[in-house]
């Protein structure tokens, strides 16, 4: 929880001796093995009784404390509607109409309701009770961002609070089972020891739903869209998201690659492969390889001509991600006056793991 609880004692190395732990507890457990199979059994057996205990009776009679989740307001959308979900992070409403923008493209090709999530930035030293002067600004975004959607879609909101926003919003995410999270971006971060965001990165790393992360799309239309691929996990997201961004009368994408010497994907044929979830005539997209010895260089060159860029985020873990950043996030980070696009998916098994784990 890093500095969301106050702490007695700080641990000298850290993580040194965790990771000691852990190889000794392993090491006495593979030796266990060999003593009692039945200690084996038992011990994981006792485990998953606990969890489920917690997860069916425990978990929803937890008593918050001054370091969880506050829902100060909630409007719930229209229950007749079980199909996709959208939940967008309303921050202020300066940034309103570009996520309204991009929302009511993406809910108009899914067919999606819409949970609209403001984090109330309630100081440490005011009470709850006192939350509500905050919750103004807040409120404003929202109700503008409801009166231009719930008139086509349905439509909830909720204003909560948590000392850490991005706890709080993938807590909401996983409470309200959403399919989809669309975030603002102000552009690069200040601080080097963050790849996109210090509120961004935490969630794109645990959101059990799929991430749409936003920079400057405002409502004006995109007649060239760049959707640089590099054959990662999240590209066909990409060339989705981009499938409903773009312009349908005279617009055009094109995925993009960079060939560095040492090969490079068929790009023609991974955007076949997935024509089928795709929401534009297969005329509108053409391909580009070009190479270059640095991919960041070539797509940012790239893409003066365009546009929006879409394109996915990396999936490496966030600590390799602060060592050397990957080239979405470092062409993110330079892409000035440009509207962009990143997306993120954590694929089955994850999303699972971290919607209920």
């Amino acid at each position: 929880m890093k500095d969301e609880l106050t702490y007695g004692y700080l641990m000298p190395l850290f993580p040194l001796f965790p990771i000691l732990g852990i190889i000794c507890q392993t090491l006495l457990a593979i030796h266990l093995l060999e003593v009692s199979l039945t200690a084996w059994i038992v011990a994981p057996s006792w485990v998953l009784i606990g969890f489920i205990i917690y997860l069916l009776y425990s978990k929803s009679r937890v008593i918050a404390s001054t370091d969880e989740i506050h829902v100060l307001e909630e409007v719930e959308p229209p229950k007749s509607h079980h199909g996709y979900s959208i939940m967008v992070c309303v921050a202020n409403p300066q940034t309103t109409q570009n996520l309204v923008s991009a929302t009511y493209k993406i809910c108009g090709a899914r067919g999606a309701r819409v949970e609209l999530l403001h984090m109330v930035p309630v100081p440490d030293h005011v009470p709850l009770n006192d939350a509500d002067k905050y919750m103004r600004e807040g409120r404003k975004g929202i109700i503008e961002a409801m009166n231009k959607l719930s008139t086509l879609f349905p439509t909830g909101r909720t204003l909560r609070y948590c000392r850490n926003f991005s706890r709080g919003i993938v807590s909401a995410v996983r409470e309200k089972h959403s399919n989809m999270l669309i975030l603002g971006w102000h552009g690069k971060p200040k601080s080097s020891m963050v790849t996109i965001g210090s509120t961004i990165d935490p969630i794109i790393e645990r959101s059990p739903s799929t991430v749409v992360i936003l920079k400057d799309c405002t409502d004006k239309a995109f007649k060239r869209v760049l959707v640089p691929i590099a054959g990662g996990p999240n590209g066909a997201l990409a060339l989705e998201i981009a499938s409903i961004m773009v312009e349908k009368e005279g617009g055009e994408m094109i995925a993009f690659s960079v060939d560095e010497g040492h090969g490079t994907i068929d790009l023609k044929g991974f955007v076949e492969e997935n024509q089928h979830r795709l929401f534009a005539p297969s005329e509108m997209i053409s391909v580009k390889t070009i190479k270059h010895y640095n991919v960041v260089d070539a797509i940012l060159k790239e893409a003066k001509d365009y546009d929006l860029i879409v394109m996915g985020c990396t999936r490496r873990p966030l600590l390799s991600r602060l060592k050397r950043a990957p080239f979405p996030e470092t062409v993110a980070r330079y892409c000035e006056n440009k509207p962009l696009i990143m997306v993120n998916s954590p694929g089955y098994i994850r999303a699972w793991l971290n919607r209920w784990i």
